[in-house]
């Protein structure tokens, strides 16, 4: 071994080798800065790695070539070790490839094959992050909605930041439990770093660890450990929020905190917490959501946020049966309304009074309302795509279907916002892409009703029967499916299916008469004209719907020209010209 020690410092491989090892990493450091510093192209650091990586393996061979003369024949020995200094040069390139964007896991597609299947190429800003949930090291499964809470805050707060792109919790959240490449996350989710951490809570103290990464590289570009007392949680939000803009270069007002700098009670905010998880999960939960918020203000009544995520939840009831629409609607108006009494900057609070003045029909209150609530979150999917509904709702397309372009930039995996996004782009006779919408939003959740239900009507309007009874017996079940595409392909069939559809006990046909766009929908779709023109009159005269949204389906069609429907639409307020958007 000596010898052969000798042999190589002789040729200086190995001098040569570390030599340059070193001066590359020591390279790479430099424009990994001034990349981080200047905004460079994605493309500059994988060309620069390719580049020195390629490099070593130029190096190597001039070394053995520049060592070769005086030296003694080339051993077996020699050419093993030149091999495996080679092999690393190799390895390095495999690395560079692992770095492009374009590449994913095959366990990406395992673990969710909505991620591959809507995962687009688009350009990724250098001002972008997805905060990955952070992980709950606290020893009890118990306390996972505390990590999960915590890290929504931190999303919400970097979310009022202008000029950054921040990936919607939906998408953000899709990742939890995994252990997902960065690169995988990037490219998925469109952003060129992510916040991930971890919180240890133990009584009234707690340790939050976060650290930036950069998606292209790998690298991290900052990490911080935080030892607080939990009434001290949202100062430490705030500084982490802070951190994370000023290493990403995002300009704001810094005098205005991201997080409310107030003294909150632990044990409301802990109530709090709990009650954002079942309000992100929606559904049956949504119940006891309320019941934690409830508990939250009874302890510290000032609690604005906890007002305002309690509206949210008591708005969004009626919409899972849970709740009587009218009797939601007050709660909600009332719980938004205190919240932004008790702290101006509730945008959530808003957001749900857009919601419930667009129920309303009243158009201007909602623009105002939804205009508040995006200046103050111009990041927020949610906010976004509330507003683009409220678009939908007026009629006006256009505007409507670029916000929920906006809002897919954000929230790439959300069903909710693809399946809206089709509905305007079936209103806009662009056909072909609604199509490819709704298969995105069944790619993400394979079960989403809503999207099966446009698909339905969609389909058998086109004459697709077949594919319009697969998707129908996904949103009504087997027997109101077999009857209601039956009838839709068979005029000789739709009087005794439109009986069925207005007088059976059916759960099926009891839930699509409580929908009453869906019921005239397919009375129109069942040729019974006049029956779903009475069925819009009938709504019309309530004053308050869920979804007006509906009123522009293309299973209303057949009636659109009828002057009993345009007498609706007057009575809506329909088209309605919102006021262009001034959030910037």
């Amino acid at each position: 071994m000596t010898d052969l020690w000798q042999r190589l410092k002789q040729r200086k491989l190995v001098q040569w080798a570390l030599a340059y090892l070193a001066a590359a990493w020591a390279l790479l450091q430099a424009l990994g800065l001034a990349a981080d510093s200047y905004d460079w192209p994605h493309g500059v650091m994988r060309v620069a790695f390719a580049i020195i990586a390629l490099g070593f393996v130029v190096a190597l061979v001039l070394a053995w070539y520049h060592g070769e003369r005086g030296v003694q024949r080339v051993t077996g020995t020699e050419l093993l070790i030149l091999a495996l200094l080679l092999a690393i040069g190799g390895a390095l390139l495999w690395r560079y490839e692992r770095l492009s964007p374009s590449t994913s896991s095959p366990d990406a597609a395992q673990r969710n094959p909505g991620l591959i299947a809507t995962a687009q190429a688009v350009p990724i800003p250098a001002k972008s992050i997805a905060v990955l949930p952070f992980a709950n090291l606290s020893g009890d499964p118990q306390q996972v909605y505390f990590s999960d809470g915590v890290t929504e805050e931190v999303l919400n707060a970097l979310a009022q930041l202008p000029n950054l792109k921040v990936a919607a919790r939906t998408s953000a959240f899709t990742f939890k439990g995994n252990a997902s490449d960065v690169h995988e996350v990037g490219r998925v989710l469109g952003v060129a770093t992510v916040l991930e951490g971890s919180i240890q809570k133990s009584g009234d103290e707690v340790r939050i660890t976060v650290q930036l990464v950069d998606t292209r590289s790998g690298y991290q570009l900052w990490s911080e450990n935080y030892d607080r007392k939990l009434n001290n949680i949202f100062a430490v939000e705030d500084e982490i929020s802070n951190a994370v803009a000023d290493k990403l270069r995002v300009q704001w007002n810094s005098a205005q905190p991201l997080v409310v700098q107030k003294t909150v009670d632990p044990r409301a905010h802990d109530f709090y917490l709990r009650g954002l998880t079942l309000l992100a999960a929606r559904g049956p939960g949504l119940r006891n959501a309320v019941a934690d918020f409830q508990q939250a203000v009874s302890i510290d009544p000032d609690f604005a946020q906890a007002w305002g995520a309690m509206a949210d939840a008591e708005a969004l009831l009626p919409s899972y049966g849970l709740a009587d629409l009218s009797t939601a609607q007050v709660r909600a108006m009332s719980f938004a309304q205190h919240a932004l009494a008790l702290d101006e900057r509730t945008a959530s609070a808003y957001g749900t009074l857009g919601v419930l003045y667009l129920r309303r029909w009243q158009w201007e209150q909602a623009n105002v309302a939804f205009q508040h609530s995006l200046a103050l979150a111009p990041s927020d999917a949610e906010a976004i795509d509330q507003y683009a509904q409220y678009l939908f709702a007026c009629g006006q397309f256009t505007r409507a279907e670029a916000e929920f372009e906006r809002a897919q930039e954000l929230d790439p995996l959300s069903a909710i916002v693809a399946t809206m996004r089709a509905g305007t782009l079936f209103a806009l006779r662009r056909n072909q892409e609604a199509s490819s919408q709704l298969g995105r939003a069944l790619a993400i959740d394979p079960n989403f009703r809503l999207a099966h239900t446009i698909a339905t009507i969609t389909d058998a309007q086109a004459g697709r029967f077949s594919q319009a009874m697969v998707h129908a017996q996904s949103s009504f079940g087997p027997d109101a499916a077999e009857l209601l595409v039956r009838g839709m392909a068979d005029p000789g069939l739709r009087g005794r299916v439109v009986q069925e559809l207005e007088t059976s006990s059916s759960p099926s046909f009891v839930a699509l008469r409580s929908n009453s766009f869906a019921f005239a929908q397919f009375l129109a779709l069942l040729g019974a004209r006049d029956r779903a023109l009475d069925a819009l009159e009938d709504l019309a005269a309530d004053h308050a719907v869920p979804e007006p949204m509906q009123i522009w389906s293309t299973g209303l069609d057949s009636i659109r020209n009828d002057p009993r429907f345009k007498a609706v639409l007057k009575k809506m307020g329909l088209p309605y010209k919102a006021a262009e958007n001034t959030h910037g």
